[in-house]
């Protein structure tokens, strides 16, 4: 019952409570109408998908960061809407909730090192998506060699299941965590490690 979208961007109400959340909600749902409008009437889901696809990469620009990747700005979701650059879970949220609003069943893959999502359409084959590289359809083996080269782990079955809401959201705490580690900010770590406690029940993970 988890409101991905909504409790992506109360993460970054941690750091700055002046956050407008509502706002966001709204931005989020004039797109996707923009979206509506350019389907037919009786789009399927492979418009519907390509649509997704269209807007976020070529029209509205969102892409990955490539030159200042461990950032926070790029774990803030109304700072990847508003800058449309982000890193691969936080683009995959955007993607994962996009499609749902348009009735796509696409869902999360945290994989080590390396978020992506994978759509499940009601009829056919399930496809991968890198989000980070433009949504790019990836196979299995793609998959398991972008586990290996990002973390020289051996690539596992169970690193291309689904990943829960709160999981995902988890995962984005566990990030900042990892940022505010690096910029020696103890007391911004100390902030994301007790709503770690707070979400998890006291599993504080990796």
């Amino acid at each position: 019952k988890i409101d991905l979208l909504q409790a992506a961007l109360l993460i970054a109400r941690i750091d700055n409570d002046e956050i407008e959340v509502n706002a966001y909600l709204a931005e989020v749902d004039r797109i996707v109408a923009d979206i509506r409008e350019t389907l037919k009437k009786k789009a399927d889901a492979t418009a519907k998908l390509a649509a997704v696809d269209k807007m976020l990469f070529q029209e509205l620009g969102f892409h990955g960061s490539r030159t200042n990747y461990y950032n926070s700005s790029n774990s803030y979701l109304n700072e990847v809407i508003d800058d449309r650059e982000g890193i691969p879970i936080t683009l995959s949220v955007l993607f994962i909730e996009f499609a749902r609003r348009l009735d796509l069943d696409v869902v999360g893959v945290g994989m080590p090192g390396h978020f992506i999502v994978r759509y499940e359409p009601a009829e056919g084959e399930p496809q991968l998506l890198d989000v980070f590289n433009g949504a790019q359809v990836i196979d299995r083996n793609e998959a398991a060699l972008i586990v290996r080269s990002i973390t020289g782990m051996r690539p596992l079955d169970e690193h291309l299941a689904a990943t829960s809401k709160q999981d995902i959201i988890t995962r984005m705490l566990h990030n900042l965590l990892g940022t505010a580690r690096i910029d020696d900010d103890e007391l911004r770590a100390r902030r994301y490690i007790d709503t770690i406690i707070a979400i998890t029940g006291g599993d504080i993970g990796r």
